[in-house]
């Protein structure tokens, strides 16, 4: 009787928490539509739109909210995440919100956002203040793509939709009738450049909120570095060049080459980039960069950075940096990485400057380096836009030959460092997921073993702030979808007792390469953690959904508004990996790859063992300023440094390296691409070529 009692009670206590549970979730999923008010124009509000260039004070306006007012909040133009100025600015202001009630913080959004449409300054400035507002910290935000949708579609696209919504995208976006059949459509008007073949994947809205949000997540000073920030900045960057590299060589290009100090600096740029935007302006290709004069928001000169890298280089072929008491600090990566980056972890900022940021900073204005001509700088200014433009990419592998020259200063791995005694991977497979929607669109079987296909897909997203209302339009944007995978694995565990595994799971596109020349291209795919019992031997399956490198679910505006969110959204901040671009778009052949998993202690690699991971820890960590980086490892573990074998010489390949280490497997597969599934995209390429071939006709 007294079991069942105390059963009684127990239940009742489950009961109540549930109840409070529910009315939790229900208050948080209103604050959640709450926000969205900020996030949207008011038309009850004047609109600044069309200034450029100028700062308008808010103090002339009768009608402004009073929290605006009583921190003298105005737009800043051309704001810049690479600035440090601009940083601060908004930091500080976004602090002070912080403590205000929630609804002033609300009203006072909704009037700035109106008054200054397309401001990237406002859009960052918010987001920031609801991530630092205690009430808020854990609430969803809409993605920057539906809420400053000029940022990040293409301007033709954003003319499709206002047409279709009734609108006169002429008048809305200023743009002469005479070109808009025409504009905008394809990526670039330069037919015959070869990068537009990769377009598509810089162009990504999953790819282009990861890199906006992780510097959302991973701020600029005056916020101390979070934990291991410069590694994780140098490793993350790492692996987007690494995964930008695979689709290159699967569009028949070859590997990014670096552009920097040193790197072809002082000679023409042979990439130009128009990236078809009123956000952001174009460059002309070959162009040079200005050496001797100071631009204008880098505050410094190209020949300036180069004096710093230089700097930089000596330090690292030494081993160690002096910080401002000219005291030797050791040379780690993750010093590095902060020293680079030039946040509050900089050993010394005067002797070793900002490199990253300021170099951003010159290649967006290039065009007018000294703001003479108040032209609207290019995509690299901005970290929305930024990985739009293909010198990106060098600049950043500019920056990865850095790392790169720390790295191979290190001692390398050796065999008995990958080892987990007692522990085997006695077979890999990838095999598809039991889906049965591709079968309607395919015309030629799939072979459901250790095969990859992607496809090319058209999708309509709803964008808002589009003009000075609240209601939204239809815009279309192309993108690279795989069909859904999973690992199957068979795990063995002689050791007695139980052991937590930690698999690393890694893509690499097949080569007769040596393994070290290679060790760069490596993409991680997955890590994940599974308890083992001892002498236990089991099948391991593990979804492409549950990669610790992609976002954890994305939230839509729609879904905050009809509340229908739920626990699979939380701890969502947006940073992570899109679950469509995990897998390279391959060839129509079917482009060879290799997985290769090792597994290793983690109740000895782990920061945490017990710790909980979720979302897409791998590249942006656990969310919160405080947290731990989960894994103790360096980052890209074990392709972070030089491997060498049993007689210390570099390991030959990923074969010999699978024979010594017993913990580890491989297994070869193809990555085949199916082209466009939708009859909608298939329509607008043969259109496309139809456009071409009479433009042809007309030119002969």
């Amino acid at each position: 009787m007294a079991t069942t009692t105390a059963d009684n009670k127990g239940s009742n206590k489950d009961d109540s928490y549930q109840h409070y549970s529910a009315m939790q979730s229900q208050a948080s999923k209103e604050l959640n539509k709450q926000i969205l008010r900020a996030f949207l124009h008011d038309p009850k509000h004047k609109s600044f739109k069309g200034h450029c260039g100028e700062r308008f004070s808010v103090k002339r306006d009768e009608n402004a909210s009073e929290l605006v007012k009583e921190f003298e909040i105005d737009d800043i133009p051309f704001f810049s995440v690479f600035q440090e100025k601009h940083v601060e600015e908004a930091h500080e202001i976004a602090m002070q919100m912080s403590r205000r009630p929630i609804e002033q913080v609300v009203d006072a959004f909704s009037y700035l956002r109106t008054c200054y449409p397309g401001s990237p300054y406002i859009e960052h400035l918010s987001r920031v203040t609801f991530m630092e507002h205690p009430k808020t910290r854990d609430c969803l935000l809409p993605p920057p793509e539906q809420t400053m949708p000029y940022a990040y579609f293409r301007e033709g696209r954003m003319m499709w939709g206002l047409t279709k919504k009734g609108e006169d995208a002429m008048v809305v976006m200023g743009t002469n009738k005479k070109h808009h059949r025409k504009m905008n459509i394809l990526p670039t008007n330069a037919k015959f450049d070869k990068e537009r073949r990769l377009a598509w994947w810089r162009e990504d809205l999953g790819l282009l909120n990861h890199y906006y949000n992780w510097h959302l997540s991973y701020p600029y000073p005056p916020n101390p570095p979070r934990d291991r920030q410069g590694e994780l900045f140098a490793y993350m960057h790492e692996q987007m060049l690494a995964r930008y590299d695979f689709e290159r060589l699967s569009r028949g290009l070859a590997r990014v080459q670096a552009y920097g100090p040193g790197y072809g600096w002082d000679k023409p740029l042979r990439e130009g980039f128009n990236p078809k935007m009123k956000f952001c302006s174009s460059r002309p290709a070959n162009m040079n960069l200005t050496s001797a004069e100071n631009y204008t928001f880098a505050k410094c000169s190209p020949d300036e950075l180069e004096k710093f890298k230089e700097r930089v280089q000596f330090a690292i072929a030494r081993g160690f940096l002096y910080d401002k008491n000219e005291v030797k600090v050791k040379m780690t990566m993750n010093n590095l990485g902060n020293t680079i980056l030039a946040n509050e972890g900089s050993v010394n900022r005067t002797l070793y400057g900002n490199i990253h940021n300021h170099g951003h900073l010159m290649i967006a204005n290039a065009t007018d380096p000294c703001g003479m001509y108040n032209i609207r700088p290019g995509p690299m200014h901005w970290d929305q836009s930024a990985p739009r433009d293909p010198v990106f990419y060098r600049w950043h592998k500019f920056i990865d030959n850095l790392f790169e020259e720390h790295r191979k200063n290190l001692e390398p791995h050796t065999v008995k460092e990958l080892e987990f005694p007692g522990v085997e991977i006695e077979h890999l497979n990838v095999k598809l997921e039991p889906e049965d929607y591709h079968k309607k669109k395919v015309d030629k079987p799939l072979d459901p073993k250790n095969n990859f296909y992607t496809y090319r897909e058209t999708k309509k997203y709803q964008v808002y702030n589009t003009n000075n209302d609240q209601e939204p339009i239809k815009v279309k944007n192309a993108s690279m979808d795989h069909i859904p995978y999973s690992f199957n694995m068979k795990v063995k565990n002689k050791n007695r007792g139980d052991a937590m595994i930690c698999f690393r799971v890694f893509l690499v596109p097949q080569t007769d390469e040596p393994l070290d020349d290679w060790r760069t291209m490596f993409i991680e795919l997955d890590k994940f953690v599974e308890n083992f019992k001892g002498n236990e031997t089991r099948e391991i399956e593990r979804s492409d959904k549950d990669s610790s490198v992609i976002s954890s679910r994305r939230v839509r505006f729609e879904d905050i508004r009809d509340g229908k969110t739920d626990r699979s959204y939380q701890n969502n901040c947006g940073c992570g990996w899109p679950l469509n671009l995990l897998i390279p778009r391959g060839t129509k052949q079917g482009m060879r790859g290799t997985i290769f998993v090792l597994a290793s202690d983690w109740m000895q690699d782990g920061e945490n063992p017990q710790e909980h991971l979720y979302g897409s820890w791998s590249y942006c960590g656990q969310k919160g300023s405080k947290s731990k980086y989960p894994d103790m490892r360096p980052m890209g573990y074990p392709f972070d440094k030089p491997i060498v074998d049993k007689r210390s010489k570099p390991m030959r390949d990923l074969d010999t390296l699978v024979d010594f280490v017993p913990n580890s497997c491989m297994t070869d597969v193809r990555i085949t691409y199916l082209g466009p599934w939708d009859e909608e995209e298939r329509k607008e390429k043969r259109d496309e070529k139809k456009e071409r071939r009479e433009d042809q006709q007309k030119k002969n």
